[in-house]
């Protein structure tokens, strides 16, 4: 094969590509300093406090097909650009020249001075954890990465009594962080900005539940916290950040994007043979289209068996060919025949006992949405339609405490049968039999 896919990147979606490319006997170059040593995220925050495996492992090996690269791409020149490149021929890592065919472009250019060519790029670069710095607690970390957490889960495993745990943000890991604590016999507080956690992932109805259902299990809230110059001193034992993330960006023929990689429904970038996946991209076109990163780890995996789907089809993607790409398993075919990433996207966040999922398109802002209840009142749904009117179509599903349901909204989304306003309002709509359809 002359194609020379390089993956920049080793988080989730990177490494899902590259498996996925290796199982296909696609050639594959991963570039990241620890290339091969993933973890899956979400244990981090989720199981920092109850003694259990706090992250499962992502290994990938080197195989035949699979090179690592453990080096730090800092940018990237494009074909066109490469004259002005100050790289030079001998530091490539493959002079041999690729079939006309597959023309170079690109070069990836590493922080040792090497560079290495590509016809198709895949920017898997994830996101770094904001870290504000706390006056009175100097240690304080996020759990945002595995050598945080490891150093946060000794601080509790060499504990000789329950701990108070102070959390500064109210996102999903703060969330995750603060619960954990309190199930696991600690004392746990969260200083919020605003007035109730949670503001910018879910709707009033699943928030202010799992709001109430918190304070009631004893985590602290303190609200309005405009700085962090405002947390006292001399309170906790251990201090946790969760204030949001950023993409990690390296320049493109000089020019980086202000927040993430834009990429259309085939998760191609404006440029040349570049695509971008997971956290650090925005899908701006297909049917999942958002105006941020989706930023959770079943889209991470999704971008990655999509990509590596398309890439390792006969014809090429991206500028060489990808309307040709036969129709991918996470992905769909569009009116022109092409193929779209349109994997149902979802979420999910266990807080303490608490769980919450989301599927398809939600809104924190929605108020036209409509809620169903089990019948003891204490498991429920928000849904989200495209318009207000009873023909209005079903887009997304917030699920609160009701596992099994979560699964019917999933398949629902993904299948052929999406539900209107005016059957979800009917009373006698059964959901979790229509999902069978």
């Amino acid at each position: 094969m002359s194609k020379r896919i390089v993956i920049i990147g080793a988080g989730l979606a990177g490494t899902t590509a590259a498996r996925e490319l290796n199982a296909r006997g696609q050639a594959v170059t991963v570039i990241d300093p620890r290339a091969g040593e993933t973890c899956e995220r979400p244990p981090l925050s989720k199981h920092l406090f109850d003694g259990s495996r706090h992250h499962l492992p992502y290994h990938l090996e080197s195989t035949e097909h699979i090179t690592f690269v453990r080096d730090r791409a800092e940018e990237i020149t494009l074909a066109e650009a490469a004259a002005d490149s100050r790289y030079t021929a001998e530091t490539q890592r493959h002079p041999h020249p690729l079939a006309e065919h597959h023309a170079t472009a690109g070069t990836v250019h590493l922080a040792s001075g090497e560079s290495i060519d590509f016809t198709h790029c895949i920017l898997a670069t994830g996101m770094a954890a904001n870290r504000p710095e706390v006056p009175a607690y100097p240690d304080a970390l996020p759990v945002y990465d595995l050598a945080d957490a490891e150093w946060i889960l000794a601080r509790v495993n060499n504990a000789t009594e329950a701990l108070n745990v102070g959390v500064l943000g109210s996102g999903y890991l703060g969330m995750e962080v603060a619960t954990s604590a309190v199930a696991a016999g600690h004392r746990a507080t969260v200083y919020l900005r605003g007035n109730e956690p949670l503001r910018k992932q879910l709707s009033a109805p699943v928030r202010q539940a799992l709001f109430e259902r918190h304070k009631a299990a004893g985590v602290d809230f303190v609200t309005h916290t405009s700085s962090p110059d405002d947390i006292p001193a001399d309170v906790h034992d251990l201090f946790i950040t969760s204030v949001g993330a950023r993409p990690q960006l390296i320049p493109i023929d000089g020019h980086r994007p202000a927040h993430a990689w834009d990429v259309d429904e085939r998760l191609a970038t404006s440029h040349p043979g570049v695509f971008a996946v997971g956290d650090c991209a925005i899908v701006t076109a297909g049917p999942y289209a958002l105006d941020h990163p989706w930023a959770c780890e079943p889209v991470a995996e999704s971008h990655g068996k999509f990509l590596a789907e398309l890439l390792s089809a006969d014809s090429d993607g991206a500028s060489i060919g990808v309307e040709d790409a036969p129709e991918a398993g996470s992905g769909s075919g569009s009116a022109d025949g092409s193929t779209v990433w349109s994997d149902v996207p979802w979420h999910w966040s266990f807080q303490g006992p608490e769980k919450v999922f989301t599927a398809g398109l939600t809104s924190p802002d929605a108020d036209d949405t409509i809620i169903r209840y089990d019948p003891s009142g204490a498991k429920f749904q928000v849904f989200h339609f495209d318009g207000p009117g009873p023909e209005s179509s079903l887009i997304g599903v917030e699920t609160f405490n009701w596992p099994p349901m979560q699964a019917a909204a999933r398949r629902v989304l993904g299948g052929n049968h999406i539900p209107t306003r005016a059957q979800i309002a009917d009373p006698d709509f059964d959901f979790k039999a229509h999902s069978r359809l």
